[in-house]
């Protein structure tokens, strides 16, 4: 038994690491307010999104938070 318990969670642990790693990274500055937002998402623009979503309510202005965002490696 518990060695289906320790199976079990490592497989778990090895699909979520796996998953993880998947994940782009993306941040958003906003100098006017001096903060910056960051992002994860399968892909670019929903790392974006996500970065630009964060940078707002950190209390940056969404015209400023759109401008200034890149991907991080």
């Amino acid at each position: 038994m518990k060695k289906v318990l320790f199976a079990s969670f490592l497989a778990s642990m090895l699909f979520s690491v796996q998953a993880s790693a998947k994940d782009i990274v993306a941040s958003s500055y906003c100098p006017m307010a001096g903060v910056t937002g960051t992002g994860r998402g399968p892909t670019f623009e929903i790392a974006v999104d996500n970065a630009i979503k964060a940078c707002i309510a950190k209390g940056g202005k969404s015209s400023c938070c759109n401008k200034f965002t890149r991907k991080i490696s």
